[in-house]
């Protein structure tokens, strides 16, 4: 009898949608016990991929787990993660910093669940303002041009979270070459070299290898490379972030091809396989007339939304050897922005991709796996909107009486769909009650105003009004 093969977790790319991934991983892991032999990975995914590779035993994945999800809360500081160009830099304090910082955050956040899908721009203010700003801006402009002449391709850096994987630090645990190159499995970080004009990867030794993901390069061309340079060379997404040099030529984000690699984990003798990704495989509509629409806007939803979600599928439809199983765990709901630095929507995405990996593992027939899918997703558009709501009662000291009594509206939804969930038989993380009778979480205290038990606060609204 042909002996089984081995178990792979694909991590996929998308950013701080990687918060996804970790709930998934975590329910994979600490409820079912399940441990890959085999983890391929792509750029956010690579990140999470080089935490889980330091593991080898069950013990040892429940506690890379847990990790990893401390790991991604702490990466909610942006200064952890990202520096700036000196370019970008020079920019500071002007409207053109504010407005750069505003296209990489906030307008690749996507729109909020259920509301028009088409964020306003950001507001300059009357005509007269807008050219005294520019008049105060104009000796950074000359500043970053000339700092830009020197050759930076790219507005920010990744220097800082290499440097927080290396050595740990102020919430983000390092992580330890040796113990991801010990024997026991196999690791595949996608990597594209922009020279040869070809997909890699990088192993868990630090080896180059073809885009089979067996056959090392030739000669320099394979490494042994530094395993967080084939970690941030992974997630360097081009403009954004600068290519980083391996041996002998200069990568890029993997998912620029490869975002999903299934094919690598079955090339690696994975018969069992879970791609875990981070972006919804179908962008939602989006109405907006693009034929009047800002060039940056178009490319993000051309680029970053469609060719994207056409690639991804594509990834999870290689040709697979003869007993393969593979199980894909993705979003349906989009709940954070690549870029996201809010800790209150990883967290939210976290809980997410765990129900998302129970619903898809539960052994039960398609009509109630449907309705344990349809009930996941309201928890996480009703938490999502839910979120954005109690950011804007954040800013105004509590808002009115009717944010408070929609506000609960959108919890009943979750309490419902919760008691659907456990009339199903699925399992919810153990703080899932919180989810109604509370708030999500912020980086600001809640407002005075607010009552401290969410879910009674609708008489207390009539009252107070």
């Amino acid at each position: 009898m042909k002996p089984p093969g081995k178990t792979a977790f694909v991590l996929a790319g998308g950013g701080a949608k990687g918060a996804f991934e970790a709930g998934a991983v975590s329910y994979l892991v600490e409820e079912e016990g399940i441990v890959p032999g085999v983890i391929t990975a792509t750029s956010a995914g690579a990140v999470c991929a080089a935490v889980l590779a330091q593991a080898r035993t069950r013990a040892e994945f429940v506690e890379r787990s847990r990790e990893l999800h401390d790991d991604l809360l702490a990466m909610t500081r942006a200064d952890l993660l990202f520096g700036k160009q000196p370019w970008i830099a020079a920019l500071d304090g002007t409207l053109f910093g504010r407005t750069i910082d505003h296209w990489v955050v906030e307008r690749t956040r996507p729109p909020v669940p259920g509301t028009a899908p088409w964020r306003q721009p950001v507001q300059v203010g009357r005509p007269l303002r807008l050219l005294a700003q520019v008049v105060r801006a104009l000796p950074s402009l000359e500043r970053a041009r000339r700092r830009l002449r020197e050759g930076t391709g790219s507005l920010l850096t990744l220097d800082p979270l290499a440097e927080r994987l290396r050595r740990g630090g102020r919430g983000i645990a390092p992580i330890d070459p040796a113990l991801v190159a010990r024997p026991g499995l196999d690791l595949r970080l996608a990597v594209v070299a922009l020279g040869a004009g070809a997909l890699r990867y990088v192993t868990e030794d630090g080896t180059i290898v073809a885009g089979d993901a067996l056959t090392p390069l030739p000669g320099a061309s394979c490494g042994p490379v530094d395993l967080i340079d084939g970690v941030v060379a992974s997630a360097s997404v081009p403009m954004i972030f600068p290519p980083r040099a391996l041996a002998d030529d200069a990568y890029v984000d993997g998912g620029l091809v490869d975002n999903i690699p299934v094919a690598a984990a079955a090339a690696l003798g994975a018969t069992r396989i879970f791609a875990i990704l981070a972006v919804p495989l179908n962008p939602p509509p989006d109405h907006h007339d693009y034929a009047r629409a800002s060039a940056p806007a178009v490319f993000l939803r051309a680029v970053g939304a469609i060719s994207f979600a056409e690639r991804q599928r594509a990834n999870l439809a290689p040709s697979l050897p003869a007993g393969t199983k593979l199980t894909v765990i993705d979003p349906v709901v989009d709940v954070v922005g690549p870029f996201d630095v809010a800790r209150g929507l990883m967290l939210l995405d976290m809980d997410y991709g765990w129900m998302r990996a129970a619903d898809t593992y539960a052994d039960i027939a398609a009509t109630p796996r449907r309705r344990a899918a349809e009930a996941t997703d309201a928890i996480a558009v009703a938490r999502t909107q839910a979120w954005h709501r109690e950011e804007e009662m954040w800013q105004h000291a509590g808002g009115t009486t009717g944010d408070l009594a929609a506000l609960t509206r959108l919890k009943r939804v979750v309490r419902d769909a919760l008691a659907e969930r456990k009339e199903l038989g699925l399992p919810t993380p153990h703080d899932s009650a919180r989810w109604w009778s509370g708030y999500e979480a912020h980086e600001s205290h809640r407002p005075a105003a607010l009552p401290p038990d969410l879910f009674d606060a609708g008489p207390r609204a009539a009252r107070r009004s």
